[in-house]
């Protein structure tokens, strides 16, 4: 029977599962609320697991990672290096939108993390963010890319804080402002805020995380206005976990 080895990625929104097989080829992926008010859903999902894949090994990654039991942890700067240069084995930087944070990673062809910056101290850019902006906009978050990309305003929400945010999108709706321009300003600050996280521009830039997952109109956004060679990863939510299955299933043979 195949070794198969799973890879839990524990965001502050949702809880990514990746099951990969010997030779690392994908085998699962699937995701549930981190904060579900099911909590046996959880172990539920890794049962299903268990029943269906001869699962080795066990690696845990992300906010929640020290909470489960798992066979070993890693955090989730190493784990989307591993799971990125994997696919793309060049000297790069990642950019990871998750729900409370971005994160920047510089890293080589081997997925030696060579730098990285964090913007832990904010949530401005993030998915929990775009959620609070939009709600307050009356905007579906799952039609946000199509609206902005008819969309000729240059105008970005200027505020980074949610709550000063807030108050913005409610001037706007007072204005009359088109909501696909509230849709596309939205995606604006978030480029705005990535612009200000120090980006090594000379090495491709690969896009991962939740937020591209379903706003896909970012890497053009990000493309134009930094004036970078950008692309989104292969399955971009379900990167980090992958990264963590890999870990996994190196530690299993070694």
């Amino acid at each position: 029977m195949k070794n198969h080895f799973l890879g839990i990625d524990l965001g502050s929104s949702y809880t990514k599962f990746c099951v990969t097989d010997d030779n690392g080829k994908l085998n699962h992926l699937s995701v549930i609320k981190t904060l579900s008010r099911h909590k046996d859903e959880f172990h539920q999902t890794i049962e299903k697991f268990c029943e269906n894949y001869n699962i080795s090994k066990i690696c845990a990654t992300g906010y929640g990672r020290n909470s489960i039991k798992s066979d070993l942890t890693k955090t989730e700067l190493i784990c989307a290096s591993i799971g990125i240069s994997a696919i793309f084995p060049t000297h790069k930087c990642i950019v990871d939108i998750g729900g409370e944070d971005i994160k920047v990673i510089e890293c080589g062809s081997n997925s030696e993390v060579i730098k990285f910056h964090m913007n832990d101290k904010c949530s401005a850019g993030t998915g929990s963010f775009i959620t609070e902006i939009a709600e307050r906009a009356e905007l579906d978050i799952t039609e946000m890319s199509d609206l902005a990309k008819t969309s000729t305003s240059n105008k970005p929400i200027n505020s980074f804080c949610t709550v000063f945010a807030k108050s913005e999108i409610l001037n706007w709706k007072f204005k009359g402002t088109p909501i696909e321009d509230i849709a596309k300003g939205i995606y604006l600050s978030i480029v705005n805020r990535i612009r200000k996280l120090p980006l090594n521009n000379s090495v491709p830039v690969y896009l991962c995380g939740g937020v591209i997952a379903y706003h896909h109109y970012l890497e053009k956004l990000i493309s134009e206005e930094l004036n970078l060679s950008v692309k989104i990863t292969p399955d971009p939510q379900y990167m980090v976990a992958y990264g963590a299955a890999l870990v996994a299933g190196k530690s299993f043979k070694n």
